[in-house]
């Protein structure tokens, strides 16, 4: 049911893609919030004939499986790596799901973390913002990597695909060496600074 409205689903057509949301226990300081993982890669073809069908009834069962889920506050972690353009929800499909997604879940949810987001998909979130309420888009939080995702979930025993993990090891390579870059140019405006202080004393 989703607004007070019967909802059927059709077990048959969402059974290949079940996959794709599942529940990964509790935080460790807080047992009452409950931490629930998507993936992208599970998610349907847009080639597929009944593309837009099979969208709507998985979107229905998702729903269905977090109002049964939900009886708190709960984090979402959306898994994006090893997700092809081909299989990413468009525009259309992110904005009719927050527009029916009814205000407890929206209100319970404390954050949305988004693992190994794309360009591509980042795009597509920005785009989406004038349909988000201002309070939900500031929940969405981005993490490159496995490791990132892992310090912010240390207790908690996530469920990767090895698809993903793949994924992983080419997200660590680019990021490692974005942040490496990051902290030299730290270390060196840190050092050219003392040196400009040093002189000035000297002066």
């Amino acid at each position: 049911m989703i607004d007070n409205t019967p909802v059927n689903i059709d077990a048959k057509t969402i059974s290949p893609f079940k996959s794709v949301i599942t529940s990964a226990g509790t935080l460790h300081e807080d047992n009452q919030t409950i931490v629930i993982a998507i993936y992208g890669c599970w998610l349907p073809d847009h080639r597929l004939r009944e593309y837009r069908y099979i969208m709507d009834q998985l979107f229905y069962y998702v729903y269905h499986k977090l109002e049964k889920l939900v009886t708190n506050d709960y984090v979402l972690i959306y898994f994006h790596g090893a997700t092809p353009k081909h299989r990413t929800p468009d525009l259309k499909f992110l904005r009719k799901c927050y527009q029916m997604i009814n205000f407890r879940l929206r209100k319970n949810l404390r954050s949305v973390y988004v693992v190994h987001p794309t360009r591509w998909l980042r795009t597509i979130i920005a785009l989406s913002r004038p349909f988000f309420s201002k309070k939900f888009y500031h929940k969405i939080n981005y993490l490159y990597t496995i490791a990132e995702l892992e310090r912010q979930f240390p207790r908690n025993r996530l469920s990767i695909p090895a698809t993903i993990e793949q994924t992983d090891w080419l997200y660590s390579q680019k990021y490692d060496r974005h942040n490496a870059s990051i902290n030299r140019s730290i270390a060196q405006s840190i050092s050219r600074s003392m040196v400009n202080n040093e002189d000035e004393s000297a002066a």
